[in-house]
């Protein structure tokens, strides 16, 4: 099972998304792909900084349908075990000297927790955290 980066469910959310990442997606199975709290708030943060507008509206359309439509029953919240593998995540990757931005740290450990592998561009950001990684936005993911 899977848990989607905010970089991959924005890359879903664009009129044409990039090929590798759509080929990949589209290889998988729906039900092993889930997304999480801490990727909602970025991607609500994301769209209200942007300009009223078209783009904005028709990012907040796709972003309300892809969240409707493609992960209801699939959305993974920052709990109490979570919570626990962030102290974690945090402590050993400041103590090797790669600190980790927290909000990448919460995506790692809700899937620490859930025992997922993280699909992202961003594999350094989550390197040492105890997670498998897949990059679908290389060629050959």
């Amino acid at each position: 099972m899977i848990l989607l980066d905010t970089n991959v469910v924005s890359a879903m959310m664009q009129s044409r998304p990039q090929r590798s990442v759509a080929d990949w997606l589209n290889r998988q199975k729906t039900a092993q792909l889930f997304i999480s709290t801490i990727t909602i708030a970025e991607v609500a943060y994301g769209l209200r900084l942007l300009p009223d507008g078209r783009r904005r509206t028709f990012l907040a359309d796709r972003f309300d349908r892809l969240l409707t439509q493609g992960f209801e029953q699939r959305t993974l919240v920052f709990d109490e075990s979570a919570a626990r593998h962030y102290g974690e995540i945090k402590g050993s990757r400041k103590e090797l000297g790669h600190p980790v931005r927290s909000l990448d740290a919460q995506i790692a450990a809700i899937a620490r927790s859930n025992h997922l592998t993280v699909a992202t561009r961003n594999i350094h950001d989550f390197e040492d955290c105890g997670v498998d990684l897949i990059d679908p936005f290389a060629p050959e993911a």
